[in-house]
């Protein structure tokens, strides 16, 4: 496999438009994409809390440290990575924990059905 791999969970609507975002801005097919509840990414024993990366090298990237490399892989948006180099990696973590315990409640919930419109792009 030589494209990164995003986990993401298919249940939250915050998650699903930050996949539609990336498949917009991910002009080099950089990612593919799993749901948290696949076949795939049960075998990774991730939290369901949690967005995360699996590098083309292997490497498996949780919480801020994903965000910061899929933002890396979007040219069009790599200006966002001031913020990450500006702040503090406890304060980062502190933002990412509260956006992650209150995204459903904020945003809501949904089933999306990104994967039928980009199959090539999605793991099962």
């Amino acid at each position: 496999m030589t494209s990164a791999v995003i986990f993401y969970d298919s249940t939250c609507l915050l998650c699903s438009r930050s996949v539609q975002f990336v498949l917009k801005h991910d002009k080099h097919h950089h990612f593919t994409f799993t749901s948290l509840n696949s076949a795939f990414a049960q075998s990774f024993s991730l939290s369901k809390e949690t967005v995360a990366v699996r590098t083309a090298n292997q490497e498996l990237l949780t919480h801020q440290h994903a965000i910061r490399y899929i933002i890396q892989k979007l040219p069009n948006v790599k200006w966002v990575l001031f913020f990450f180099w500006i702040t503090p990696n406890f304060i980062q973590k502190a933002l990412y924990t509260v956006v992650a315990e209150n995204r459903k409640r904020v945003f809501g919930s949904t089933q999306c059905s990104l994967a039928q419109a980009h199959k090539n792009r999605f793991i099962s």
